[in-house]
């Protein structure tokens, strides 16, 4: 196994991580649009055994009519995230399927560059992924331009 396609998963759990960890450490008026907010809802955690969690934000949320649909997923819902080869934007994409089909966002790319090389080797699963946190655009400032939408997604590296 190529150890550089692992070494690149690790450096977006870690960041996905160092995300969280910032959130205990800025105070409620610490605001910078687009970088600084919702902290607290990323998360990256390896546990040693091959297993991992991350939390992260869905990109595209704003397009396609995502927008609507996000309106009726809720917490803890499960997520379908599904290898998208055929992405015109990146070819090492995965969509975010809710259960009944409905596309409501994209994992960011930099965690798509970093899972697909071992998903398509057959040497990373997706074991379970679920809604870690929603707020549709109806609950967000009237200013806000997308929907919120974090997905918990736990996976499996083999051979390590």
């Amino acid at each position: 196994m190529n150890d550089i396609r692992i070494d690149n998963l690790m450096v977006e759990i870690e960041k996905l991580h160092n995300r969280n960890l910032l959130s205990k450490t800025v105070g409620p008026d610490y605001y910078e649009p687009g970088m600084m907010e919702y902290l607290e809802c990323s998360e990256g955690m390896y546990k040693g055994d091959g297993t991992f969690l991350i939390r992260f934000e869905a990109r595209g949320t704003r397009y396609e009519g995502r927008t609507e649909l996000i309106e009726k997923v809720a917490l803890d819902d499960v997520i379908n995230v599904v290898r998208d080869a055929e992405n015109q934007f990146n070819e090492n994409n995965f969509r975010i399927l809710t259960e009944k089909g409905h596309d409501v966002g994209n994992m960011p790319a930099e965690l798509c560059n970093a899972i697909a090389p071992l998903y398509d080797a057959g040497e990373l699963v997706i074991t379970r992924s679920v809604v870690s946190f929603v707020e549709p655009i109806s609950k967000r400032s009237r200013h806000a331009k997308q929907a919120i939408l974090f997905v918990e997604l736990e996976g499996k590296i083999y051979d390590l």
